[in-house]
């Protein structure tokens, strides 16, 4: 299940390819900043996006549809009758079809594998960048840059972010696995929109007949 909630919701790297100058690209570090800065809304952001998950080794493939409200570091990610809470402190994990929700303090790299925003953010310390360029997609000028794990025990070998170069939104993040699988989150739709904190806490009042784990 984490996998499928990873975002919230990357094939052998040529990391050691790179000098120690050309792991801080300065246009792809300029790029990250200004997206960061555009998807982190101190009033909120509301995102519609797709998962997409393909085994290349076996061929199969997954598409899993969600919806993210963001504000700071807190969320609410919604996928496939899992709605995940994190207040900035706690998260809750509500299984609606089994009636569970499981309450635990997560890590920054638990976080991480959740909130797109929080990888975005861990750009400038936990990766090597590069620009790749801009390109066309579907008439919108896109900027494609990349992403390189200074941990090589990472079971992700490259991060591809696409960046819409007009209002520097978010479109896509593909993640290439090392053991042949790959995830793509796709955003749909995203809105900026005033998003009160309640949304973010687990309320046991309303799911009083749920066993809390």
């Amino acid at each position: 299940m984490k996998k499928i909630v990873f975002l919230i919701l990357t094939l052998l790297t040529p990391i050691l390819l790179f000098s120690q100058e050309e792991a801080v690209d300065p246009k792809a570090k300029d790029i990250l900043g200004k997206a960061v800065d555009a998807f982190d809304s101190k009033r909120g952001v509301v995102a519609d996006f797709q998962i997409e998950i393909n085994d290349i080794k076996s061929g199969k493939s997954e598409n899993i549809p969600g919806i993210v409200f963001l504000k700071g570091e807190k969320f609410k990610l919604s996928v496939r009758g899992v709605d995940t809470h994190f207040d900035g402190k706690t998260q809750s994990v509500l299984m609606n079809e089994e009636k569970e929700v499981t309450i635990s303090t997560p890590t920054k790299e638990d976080l991480k594998d959740i909130n797109p925003l929080i990888l975005m953010k861990s750009y400038g310390t936990d990766y090597k960048m590069r620009y790749i360029g801009p390109k066309k997609e579907g008439g919108e000028l896109i900027e494609v840059v990349d992403l390189y794990p200074n941990d090589l025990n990472s079971q992700y070998s490259i991060i591809t972010l696409k960046i819409a170069k007009e209002n520097l939104q978010l479109r896509s993040m593909l993640l290439k696995g090392k053991g042949g699988v790959n995830t793509k989150l796709s955003i749909k739709k995203i809105v900026n929109k005033d998003l009160d904190d309640k949304i973010f806490v687990f309320d046991s009042k309303i799911h009083s007949d749920v066993e809390v784990i």
